[in-house]
């Protein structure tokens, strides 16, 4: 009894074709998930920088507590920017590196709420329209009694929103939206009780 064995002498053209190919499509997904991954970090950190943002106005709401008087709040501005206005002409506080006060004005409530909201908004580095692609913050009140005629009775809850273009895909020109909203509730002046 005889066998013939038959032998393998190469592959085909064939079978290097399809290998090329299931490595070609291999490579393709791995490269799109690379995007995806890195998309996500960045919309991530455009988070990050936006609570950044909001939590930094809601400590300079806390300190200004007189801002939030009777008449309203000082803070409330539902308008968002679509570009920065010109810095307030009071300089109501210190910068990091700064040794001393000098430069910065005794500022009313009113003056020292309009220069927080600009820097929370414009500041060069850190303010949200410079710090965000397509960055904007609003600020609205949920007013607590709406039987009288203030538009943010002292105590009601403080909305800061800032929101920001995003992308959900590698491909998207950036129209969506993002944003954060954060509730404040400010106090009032314990000279005024």
């Amino acid at each position: 009894m005889t066998h013939s064995f038959l032998r393998q002498r190469g592959t085909t053209l064939v079978e290097v074709l399809v290998a090329a190919v299931i490595i070609g499509v291999s490579l393709l997904g791995i490269a799109s998930l690379q995007m995806r991954a890195m998309q996500a970090s960045t919309n991530a950190e455009y988070r990050a920088r936006a609570t950044d943002i909001a939590w930094s106005l809601a400590d300079r709401m806390r300190a200004n507590l007189l801002a939030n008087t009777d008449s309203g709040s000082d803070y409330i501005s539902a308008t968002a920017l679509s570009s920065c206005p010109s810095s307030p002409s009071n300089n109501c506080a210190m910068d990091a590196d700064a040794t001393d006060a000098t430069g910065v004005d005794q500022c009313s409530p009113a003056q020292m709420a309009a220069f927080d909201l600009y820097e929370a908004r414009c500041a060069s580095d850190r303010g949200a329209k410079e710090a965000l692609p397509g960055g904007q913050l609003t600020v609205t009140c949920n007013d607590r009694l709406s039987t009288d005629t203030d538009p943010c009775t002292p105590g009601s809850e403080m909305l800061i929103t800032v929101s920001w273009s995003t992308r959900e895909d590698v491909l998207d020109t950036g129209e969506k939206e993002d944003s954060i909203t954060m509730t404040v509730i400010t106090g009032r002046d314990p000279v005024e009780q």
